[in-house]
């Protein structure tokens, strides 16, 4: 049994014992390999921490025009309406009033009679209260539209009438003609006078 290993030795010596290692060649390829593995991840790391992009600057606002506001003008105050006025014939009468000086604050039909209260250019004028008087006249039984301009006067105002008139002394038949005058102030009836004008004057 002592000369069995000796009957190996020889072929342990031609065959030696193969044993594993590492090629100097792939332990350089390794450590590369690490090296480039931890320079990338040097680079990600940069990256995530570097300073991030300015987001592009937006376009400035456009200003939206805002529509000035519309004046409105005050409203005109209204004049006094025509007065159909209340005639005992039935015509139609109706009185348009000028008062530029804002004197009246209202206007009114009163009662015409039957016949003639006046003689033609005259008036009847009588207080109803402090600030209304009442004016009768005369004029022709037939449809008419009569003006009327209220004007002030250093004495008092002047009720001048427009309307068809007779010629002088004559004895044409005429009927009554009744306005009731209202006043933004006290007025005596002594203070009015009346006056009566035709298309021709």
């Amino acid at each position: 049994m002592d000369t069995e290993p000796n009957r190996l030795a020889p072929l342990l010596r031609d065959y030696p014992m193969h044993t594993t290692r590492t090629p100097a060649r792939a332990g350089r390829l390794v450590v590369a390999a690490l090296a480039l593995v931890a320079f990338v991840a040097a680079c990600s790391a940069a990256d995530a921490g570097g300073p991030t992009a300015s987001p592009a600057p937006s376009a400035p606002p456009v200003a939206t025009p805002v529509p000035s506001p519309i004046a409105t003008p005050s409203p005109s105050i209204p004049g006094l309406p025509d007065v159909e006025l209340d005639v005992a014939d039935g015509h139609d009468v109706v009185v348009v009033i000028s008062d530029r000086n804002d004197l009246l604050t209202g206007a009114r039909s009163g009662e015409g009679k039957d016949g003639m209260s006046v003689r033609w250019g005259d008036a009847i004028i009588r207080n109803l209260d402090a600030n209304t008087i009442e004016v009768t006249w005369a004029g022709y039984p037939q449809d008419e539209t009569v003006g009327l301009v209220v004007v002030p006067t250093s004495g008092g105002v002047l009720l001048r009438f427009g309307q068809s008139m007779p010629y002088p002394n004559t004895d044409a038949m005429g009927a009554d003609r009744v306005l009731v005058l209202t006043f933004a102030e006290a007025v005596a009836a002594d203070e009015v006078v009346a006056e009566f004008t035709t298309a021709d004057d």
